[in-house]
């Protein structure tokens, strides 16, 4: 992840805003740094994962998901990032080992355009969320 990203996540998180607020300003900062289409970070829970904060041109397809399902699933049950090749969901793993807390949910207008670099890059900006699940 470049300097400048990281840096301005770190601000964005570093605020007294409510966590929403800071969960959408995250958002907003990786999407525009990767002219991604749709960014959400989302809570996950015991049954399901829960929208936190989200930005791009359209609404959320699920605001609340079970947590079996989907690439949101896959990531929470394998502790791995998951792709589509147009859409990556990365886990945001907690301080205790192996559990994750959060997912990073990033979507592409282009297909296949999520590729290894891209999943370095998004991988680096789940660690950068921790902050905002503390």
């Amino acid at each position: 992840m470049n300097v400048d990203v990281a840096a301005e996540l770190g601000a964005a998180l570093d605020t007294t805003e409510m966590r929403e607020v800071r969960a959408r300003n995250a958002a907003e900062i990786i999407r525009a740094a990767r002219d991604y289409r749709w960014v959400g970070i989302y809570d996950v829970g015991d049954e399901e994962v829960e929208l936190v904060g989200h930005t791009g041109v359209q609404t959320p397809a699920f605001v609340h998901a079970p947590i079996e399902e989907g690439l949101n699933g896959d990531a929470v049950r394998t502790r791995e990032t998951a792709t589509s090749g147009s859409e990556t969901v990365v886990p945001i793993i907690g301080a205790e080992v192996g559990t994750v807390i959060g997912t990073l949910d990033v979507e592409s207008d282009r297909l296949n355009a999520l590729d290894d670099g891209e999943q370095r890059f998004l991988e680096a900006c789940a660690r950068a969320l921790m902050p905002l699940f503390e």
